[in-house]
């Protein structure tokens, strides 16, 4: 089923900053929201959370209804969200900071299971397991934030920014790590500044503005676009 938001409206205090904004990222597929900062991106995801106040409209995940959830029954619905700036624990270990992610996991065999597919998928984190995070490279905490996500073992992960502050080849590299964790079932929900990238490999696309959503459609038909190019996504 998914994730299904309709007529969404929220924002902090009494200051609305989504307006009716509706999506849909289906069971399995990749959705890119992108548009320019302040345009409500990273609003959309906290609301998702719980972490930010919902004014109307519903938030529903495989038919439950998240609009009034608590933020910390959130992930038990196995929605994982990677927040803008990281988020790391800077003073943990690697490995303390990707067990945070496992909290509500019980079994220990499957925690086991997971950080083998978080070392399979970011060999780097492996090698610097016993590490402080907060030495990593920007791109290392930035698979550090993703793996610590993936621990929760989610059947949507959400990223807002993910290539903020990385370098061209960084950027690919994550990507491509995040086309492999796709592949095996998740379902993603991307926000990007970064429109290039986000389009390249997301399914779909909502161009969001001021708090609404103005356009969607399948990514290359975005992408290909020239009117579109030019005037929402600045390519």
């Amino acid at each position: 089923m998914g994730l299904e938001i309709k007529e969404l409206h929220a924002g902090y205090g009494k200051i609305e900053a989504l307006h009716g904004v509706s999506l849909e990222v289906p069971d399995g597929d990749y959705v890119a929201v992108v548009g320019a900062n302040g345009a409500g991106k990273s609003t959309l995801l906290k609301a998702i959370s719980g972490t930010v106040r919902c004014f109307g409209g519903t938030i529903a995940f495989d038919g439950q209804e998240l609009t009034r959830m608590p933020s910390h029954r959130i992930p038990a619905c196995r929605i994982a969200h990677v927040p803008e700036g990281r988020q790391i624990f800077p003073r943990l270990s690697v490995l303390d900071n990707l067990m945070m992610g496992a909290w509500l996991v019980r079994d220990d065999g499957q925690r086991s299971e997971r950080l083998r597919l978080v070392y399979d998928l970011f060999p780097r984190l492996r090698e610097r397991a016993g590490q402080m995070a907060g030495t990593l490279s920007g791109g290392e905490q930035q698979m550090v934030a993703v793996g610590r996500a993936l621990m929760l073992g989610p059947k949507l992960i959400m990223l807002d920014e993910p290539s903020q502050g990385l370098a061209p080849k960084l950027v690919n590299e994550m990507y491509e790590q995040l086309r492999q964790v796709h592949r095996l079932g998740t379902s993603v929900l991307l926000v990007e500044q970064n429109t290039t990238s986000a389009l390249k490999y997301a399914a779909r696309a909502y161009v969001m503005e001021r708090g609404r959503i103005i356009l969607s459609g399948a990514s290359d038909e975005l992408r290909d676009k020239d009117e579109i190019r030019r005037a929402y996504l600045g390519i």
